[in-house]
């Protein structure tokens, strides 16, 4: 079967926070599709990556070309089309009026259409892309499928909270929608990250803020190694196992007065920020603790939704080993949206789902043909490389010199980070390279620090921790005697977001590193997404070059060719 799994607004402004007429919310982020043949998973792409507008929620239908293309088949091929629900009420009422059908069928008139809930959606992009045949599986986000009264015309529930339980094999797969109005991580997190963030850069109402809305959780996540909650009276959540299903309530949930919203006046962002990241990690470590105790979640777990992008405390649920095995997909987000509803569709017809390799790179590969058009387009000075390898070691000398260099290779990254195909590359070891990168070309708040990229065989010898990362997923401390190498990339709290490469997942950028360890002995580079602050991660060359063009980088290294 030709499934295509599609996210995104059908004919609103998902971009815009409200109807400037109705003052209904019409926001929608992270659009994108997935297409899966036969069960193989062709491509996933965000059309934000397409359209150039960060996080675009709009009808996707330059990611539906893409993925057409890259399939190398036609609209008329595609028999099954999945839809993962939005948490706005605008959806199921054009889902109501059969308006989502109707556009479907424009475009697709051979295919069947199913809207999937959000949270399978979710669940299904962590179960289908997970190594184990049987587990359990969370979801936590901001806000999920509603109920919707299509007479009153409101919604009376909404998802906040998943857990269920699978066997591929078996065909298992049971979905047990938690209560309503609890467990509210997502929502909890962003309000108060929003009231944080304001009163640290004076910004005001940043959560309608169409620049800021969705990237102000990861933000405050950041500041809060500045700051302390030992010394507040920091609980905001109590841990309720009087019922069937343990739940967390946060304080705005039962009447007691929110430390937020009632003192928070008197403390630094600094501290805010620390006891928000304290709560959230605490509740959540007590509530995957009563989950388990209560066997709603096993030694398997699969973790889905917005809120598993939160690195610390992936770190904190993994250091428990509350659980033998645990699997984040890179697309946690609603970025992954489409790729669960299409797995999920796929697993309903009995397919075998079969994944890359590396389930991050799953983009378009630009071939040096094409590479080459546009660096004749716009007239730029290039060196080509026949052999790779000299490549990967000039590339490696450069950026030894302490050069900012823009890397592009192999297929594009599906989900939030760069993960070493479209990145921002330096040299680790200088201190002063964090505020080089911010200053020249990045532009993001100073107290954010940069990610790192490490070989797979010397992740032990700079980090204490001993678990590794393929997608960025957890925070991991640095080694006492490793700060001064690793200056640029040490958070304050000596904590580094890391990703862990080897020849299998990405051949490209672990060749650079051995290149890079030779000459300067040191097997990490600082690795950022390779973008301006506020705009999304580059696609194609065309993208690659305008960016160069406009930012401060020394180098861009693209495919066969290094470009000054």
């Amino acid at each position: 079967m030709h499934i295509l799994g599609l996210y995104g607004a059908i004919n609103w402004n998902a971009n815009l926070s409200y109807d400037p007429e109705t003052q209904n919310q019409t926001w929608v982020h992270d659009a994108g599709a997935t297409l899966l043949i036969n069960g193989n998973h062709i491509c996933s792409i965000s059309e934000e990556r397409l359209t150039r507008i960060k996080y675009d929620g709009n009808f996707p239908i330059k990611s539906i070309d893409y993925c057409l293309s890259i399939g190398n088949i036609t609209p008329q091929d595609i028999d099954l089309i999945c839809v993962p629900s939005m948490c706005i009420d605008i959806f199921y009422k054009q889902v109501n009026d059969n308006l989502l059908h109707q556009k479907l069928k424009e475009i697709f008139p051979n295919t069947r259409i199913q809207v999937v809930s959000h949270h399978l959606s979710h669940a299904a992009s962590a179960i289908f892309s997970c190594d184990f045949n049987e587990g359990s599986f969370l979801t936590l986000d901001g806000a999920g499928t509603k109920v919707y009264d299509p007479y009153k015309l409101k919604d009376i529930l909404v998802e906040t909270n998943t857990t269920g339980y699978f066997n591929k094999s078996q065909n298992i797969f049971r979905l047990y929608p938690g209560p309503s109005n609890v467990n509210d991580f997502g929502g909890y997190y962003r309000r108060y990250a929003n009231i944080v963030y304001s009163k640290k850069t004076h910004i005001k109402n940043t959560g309608n803020n169409e620049s800021l809305r969705d990237s102000v959780s990861g933000k405050i996540m950041g500041l809060s190694a500045y700051g302390s909650w030992e010394n507040h009276d920091w609980k905001d959540y109590r841990l309720s196992t009087d019922y069937d299903l343990p739940f967390i309530m946060f304080k705005e949930m039962y009447g007691d007065k929110n430390i937020f919203d009632d003192t928070y006046n008197f403390k630094s962002p600094e501290d805010m920020s620390a006891i928000l990241q304290k709560n959230f990690e605490s509740a959540l470590l007590d509530y995957l603790t009563a989950l388990k105790k209560e066997t709603y979640l096993t030694n398997n777990v699969c973790l889905a939704g917005g809120c598993f992008l939160n690195v610390l405390a992936n770190s904190l649920i993994k250091e428990s080993n509350l659980f033998e095995n645990i699997h984040i997909p890179p697309y946690t987000n609603d970025s992954g949206l489409h790729f669960g509803a299409a797995c999920y569709g796929s697993f309903q017809n009995k397919e075998q789902i079969t994944l890359t390799n590396n389930l991050a790179l799953v983009g378009k590969e630009y071939t040096n043909i094409e590479i080459l058009e546009e660096l004749k387009n716009h007239s730029l000075k290039y060196t080509e490389y026949k052999s790779f390898d000299e490549l990967c070691e000039v590339t490696a000398s450069y950026l030894y010199q302490n050069k900012i260099i823009g890397w592009f290779q192999n297929r594009s990254e599906f989900g939030p980070r760069a993960l070493g195909a479209r990145s921002l590359l330096m040299n680790p070891t200088p201190v002063e390279n964090k505020s080089i990168m911010n200053v020249r070309v990045k532009h993001r708040e100073e107290w954010r620090p940069f990610a790192a990229i490490v070989l797979d065989e010397d992740f032990p010898e700079y980090f204490n921790e001993d678990y590794t990362s393929n997608y960025m997923l957890f925070s991991f401390t640095v080694k006492e005697n490793k700060i001064q190498e690793l200056g640029a990339i040490t958070h304050v709290d000596n904590t580094c977001r890391a990703q862990t490469v080897n020849e299998t997942l990405n051949s490209q950028i672990t060749t650079l590193l051995k290149k890079y360890k030779k000459v300067s002995g040191i097997p990490i580079l600082m690795n950022t997404s390779f973008n301006d602050n506020g705009e999304p991660i580059v696609e194609s060359p065309k993208d690659a070059i305008l960016s160069f063009l406009n930012m401060d980088i020394d180098y861009l290294v693209m495919g066969d060719y290094i470009i000054s």
